[in-house]
């Protein structure tokens, strides 16, 4: 698990970036930012050194407990009010949407670099 700490921490530090920027700017919508949150720590870990399934696991699913958290406290405090790439549902759910898609490519990378 020790290979996973520095890449959370690089994870949190986008994540209060996403944060400040989104705070500050509300009808900006940060498109890539809850996948790049999920994807960073995974593929993180997985480039630092040969990680099992396990750790795999466990880094995207930090990942996307970031990106959801993120996205889920933007939205109850309107902070999410931008345009959305989704035909419906908003910059909430986009941000939900592309948080797990970042976690599963992350997880996805993970797995092949292990190869």
């Amino acid at each position: 698990m020790q290979t996973i700490i520095q890449p959370s921490l690089y994870g949190l530090g986008l994540t209060l970036l996403w944060g400040v920027l989104a705070i500050n700017n509300p009808t900006i919508t940060y498109h890539l930012a809850p996948l790049l949150v999920a994807v960073a720590i995974p593929v993180g870990a997985a480039l630092t050194e040969a990680i099992t399934i396990r750790t795999a696991l466990a880094a995207a699913s930090i990942g996307v407990t970031l990106a959801l958290g993120a996205a889920v406290a933007l939205g109850i405090t309107d902070h999410l009010a931008g345009p959305s790439l989704l035909p419906s549902g908003g910059a909430v759910l986009e941000a939900v949407v592309f948080g797990g898609v970042g976690g599963f490519g992350g997880l996805a990378f993970a797995i092949w670099r292990r190869r």
